[in-house]
């Protein structure tokens, strides 16, 4: 279906592909079919999971960087890739941390892009503004409005259902306790 993100003007837009894709593609080709597939794999069950059972609070809101430091299933370790599908992002990435972190971020994107379901995605600085807390990620959340989801613009100037959806997650936002994080 494709992705709407939702600027830092509080604009929002379709995203129907991954911008600079060329060099997404150095990096994603280099990784052998087996283990993007695993890797996309694992982000569809993360999504999915989420979407069946939904947090009572926050919904089907999510944000890479909460993600991407999960703890690893196999040492427990915070953050670590090691023996996980994500292992690989990794090494493509030179083992570079940071290059890393940003290339997972926009392999979270391709994935939700190319899901059938519809998600809308928001970068702001805070965060979490009324706790001052700001995540390195990108915050994604389903969008659940079947108008909204037929809907095919490419600029949508903040008007109906995106609106609705922008409160609603700014809302959720809101109501976080201090030092508890979104399940994601």
């Amino acid at each position: 279906m494709a992705l709407r993100e939702i600027g830092d003007r509080g604009e929002s837009y379709e995203v129907l592909e991954l911008t600079h894709r060329r060099d997404f593609d150095r990096v994603w080709l280099s990784i052998i079919p087996r283990r993007r597939a695993a890797i996309e794999r694992e982000i569809n069950r993360r999504l999915d999971e989420l979407i069946q059972s939904p947090d009572a609070n926050w919904g089907t809101i999510t944000n890479t960087s909460i993600e991407g430091g999960k703890p690893n299933p196999f040492t427990g370790e915070r953050g670590s890739w090691r023996g996980t599908a994500f292992q690989y992002i990794y090494e493509a990435c030179g083992q570079s941390q940071d290059r890393a972190a940003l290339f997972f971020g926009n392999i979270w994107k391709k994935v939700i892009i190319e899901r059938p379901d519809r998600w809308i995605g928001i970068r702001s600085d805070p965060t979490f503004p009324r706790r001052g807390i700001t995540l390195l990620g990108k915050t994604y959340f389903q969008d659940t409005n079947s108008q909204f989801r037929s809907e095919r613009k490419r600029q949508n100037p903040m008007g109906g259902s995106t609106a609705k959806n922008i409160d609603r997650a700014r809302k959720a936002l809101a109501r976080i306790k201090p030092g508890r994080k979104p399940r994601s």
